[in-house]
């Protein structure tokens, strides 16, 4: 499959050009590689007859393309290259997706418009897989933290809603009136020069040092001047202060359910959801920002996700479970001394990150580089990968 790569401002001209195995940066900066069938940018399968729209191939096939129990292709699978903070934001349920887009639909609101919010009818639950290390932001913190990180930047507004749900503490935040919240955000960006210039924040190997005593506040006010540097008075950064900040090993997951704030921040990642295009922002970004479509989806509770290593399947194979039990996505690595044979059931699309990876089995051999990928359909197949690199299959049984 060849995959089409979206250009955005927070992406970066070198990551996904380095994994394709080009000496040289792209013209402009790549976010996110797409590995799918989602109307907004498809895949295209190299097939004999030709290339062809993964989207009208399964439309025109669903029977052999898609797997029993499902109307149409079941996830969206990414690579992401973060360089700079990405936007505040929020995904819908299923029903709200539903009734969201119908919503937009009537008002005559155009897919492609800018202000649309709903693109299809799908929820977007996602979960990240840490390529390189990656800090990011998701859910609120739990008022004890709150009111630690309050009383430690000397934050007035953050003291008063600590004690508040997650959904009550965004809210009220954007509830402000503009001198009160210039008034707050001021304090807290003062707070966190003052902060910074005594506890210098550094961002190398941030992961492996997140438990040491003091990592917390330090990253928060670097955070708070990662933001307001990017995203100068905008009041997102007071959402940021309050949410869990996380910075994930390679290899470690995260998981973002609906209605649950989140931001990425840095890093590379691959990227497993639901095959929907659904955004609600709030700040910290040069998109559309509907803070009021936001607020009507966020959820109460939200706490910090775990985060969770692959489970070792058979040497060289290493397995994320989803939130569907029928999906889960697969970290294979070969060397030119341990091939790997490797058992497809379902529908697998087989992306490579790194190195070269030749597939064979089913009748076919298929050699990828980094950034490429193959879809394996239909039945269970054992498939030998060989060569040197490592590749992400994700599966829908």
């Amino acid at each position: 499959m060849v995959n089409p790569v979206q250009n955005y401002a927070w992406g970066t001209r070198d990551t996904l050009a380095r994994l394709r195995g080009e000496n040289k940066p792209a013209s402009e900066p790549e976010a996110e590689l797409w590995v799918g069938a989602h109307a907004k940018a498809p895949s295209s399968v190299l097939t004999a007859g030709g290339t062809k729209s993964l989207a009208d191939w399964v439309d025109e096939d669903p029977e052999t393309v898609l797997p029993e129990g499902t109307s149409g292709f079941p996830f969206l699978f990414k690579i992401l290259a973060i360089d700079s903070p990405l936007s505040l934001q929020v995904h819908p349920s299923e029903q709200q997706a539903v009734e969201g887009f119908e919503k937009e639909n009537r008002a005559g609101i155009a897919l492609g418009a800018n202000e649309r919010n709903y693109k299809d009818d799908r929820s977007k639950p996602e979960t990240v897989i840490a390529y390189s290390p990656v800090r990011l932001l998701t859910g609120i913190r739990p008022a004890a933290e709150l009111k630690r990180i309050a009383k430690e930047l000397n934050l007035t507004w953050l003291a008063e809603l600590a004690d508040y749900d997650a959904a009550e503490i965004i809210k009220a935040i954007f509830a402000k009136d503009e001198t009160s919240s210039a008034l707050a955000l001021d304090a807290t960006v003062n707070a966190a020069m003052d902060w910074s210039l005594a506890h210098p924040f550094d961002e190398d190997d941030a992961a492996y040092r997140r438990d040491r005593e003091g990592f917390d506040l330090d990253a928060v006010a670097d955070l708070i001047l990662l933001l307001h540097d990017a995203y100068p008075g905008d009041r997102g950064t007071l959402v940021a202060v309050a949410m869990n900040q996380l910075f994930l090993k390679p290899g470690e997951s995260a998981h973002t359910p609906h209605g649950q704030v989140h931001a990425y921040l840095q890093g590379t990642a691959i990227e497993i959801m639901n095959p929907s295009d659904n955004v609600m922002r709030a700040g910290l970004t040069p998109k559309h920002i509907d803070i009021k479509e936001l607020l009507s989806v966020v959820v109460a509770d939200q706490p910090a996700p775990d985060l969770v290593l692959p489970a070792e399947q058979q040497p060289g194979v290493a397995r994320y479970g989803l939130w569907d039990s029928h999906m889960h996505v697969d970290h294979v690595a070969v060397s030119p001394d341990n091939p790997v044979e490797y058992t497809c059931d379902g529908l697998s699309a087989i992306l490579c990150v790194e190195g070269d990876v030749e597939v064979a089995g089913a009748g076919e051999r298929i050699g990828l580089r980094g950034t490429e990928s193959a879809l394996h359909i239909g039945s269970r197949d054992v498939l030998t990968l060989s060569g040197n690199g490592q590749v992400y299959t994700a599966v829908r049984t």
